[in-house]
């Protein structure tokens, strides 16, 4: 890797690690968790920084929707129409398996960010929301770096025993399978 990469990573990679779980780290946390993998990162403080970012995250936006609720979700409504759908699903969602959707709401994609907000808005208590959202949390720091630091060392792996013209075929094989069912989920629900 170029000497100026590395020392960015040294000297930004955590910070970069927490922003981006923050916001929607499941990229984030998936790469650089295989770059832990290559030793670039330790995963335990990747881990850690996965854990602390998603749940201030989650608290702070269950805060806004606590005390905000209604305005917040119209003001969204008014300015990104494209969520609409997805806030009436996560509210509907809500409404009947509460515990559930809080356990889940993280692994939806599509809803992640807005779902703390609705939560917060439909008065939810503290005290559940905190709970479920810790527990939330560590499964899904443990699922996102684990399964991260698995494609990193299948990476490793390809690239040792097969060279990187094969490793760069099977890579790319996988994200256009993935691309594709991602189209055809597309395609499926317009």
């Amino acid at each position: 890797m170029n000497a100026e990469v590395l020392k960015f990573l040294q000297n930004y990679g955590y910070w970069a690690i927490f922003l981006g779980s923050l916001i929607e780290g499941e990229s984030i946390i998936l790469t650089s968790s295989a770059m832990a993998a290559a030793g670039y990162f330790s995963i335990q403080k990747i881990m850690i920084i996965a854990f602390f970012g998603t749940l201030l995250a989650d608290q702070a936006l269950y805060f806004l929707g606590y005390l905000y609720g209604s305005r917040v979700l119209d003001w969204i409504r008014c300015r990104f129409p494209s969520m609409n759908p997805y806030i009436d699903k996560a509210l509907n969602f809500l409404m009947r398996y509460q515990n559930i959707y809080i356990l889940s709401f993280r692994f939806i994609w599509g809803v992640r960010i807005i779902s703390s907000v609705i939560i917060g808005s439909q008065k939810i208590s503290l005290l559940r929301f905190a709970s479920l959202n810790f527990i939330a949390a560590i499964v899904w720091t443990v699922a996102s770096c684990m399964t991260g630091f698995f494609i990193g060392e299948a990476l490793l792996y390809t690239l040792e025993r097969y060279g990187w013209w094969i490793s760069i075929g099977i890579i790319s094989t996988v994200l256009l399978g993935i691309l594709g069912w991602k189209m055809l989920k597309k395609n499926k629900n317009n």
